[in-house]
């Protein structure tokens, strides 16, 4: 995505988004320091909606079609 394009769809957002500018800093400053912190960071409910949403959908993939997945595998010997 280019800058003008980055720029086009901020001037589109609502400005009314749910997330607090001042805890998002406190957070990552406290992320900054945290002696062992994640790889990945996901900040806001919408973000974590979209995950859980996600980890369902890949949950539902290997609830369906896991036998099949491991079927792949070498035999043990």
């Amino acid at each position: 995505m280019t800058v003008g394009q980055i720029r086009s769809v901020a001037s589109g957002l609502s400005h009314n988004q749910p997330g607090d500018p001042a805890r998002l800093a406190d957070v990552l400053v406290a992320f900054a320091e945290a002696p062992n912190p994640p790889v990945r960071l996901p900040l806001g409910s919408d973000t974590v909606a979209a995950i859980e949403a996600k980890h369902a959908a890949n949950q539902a993939i290997v609830a369906a079609w896991g036998s099949v997945s491991v079927s792949t595998t070498f035999a043990a010997g």
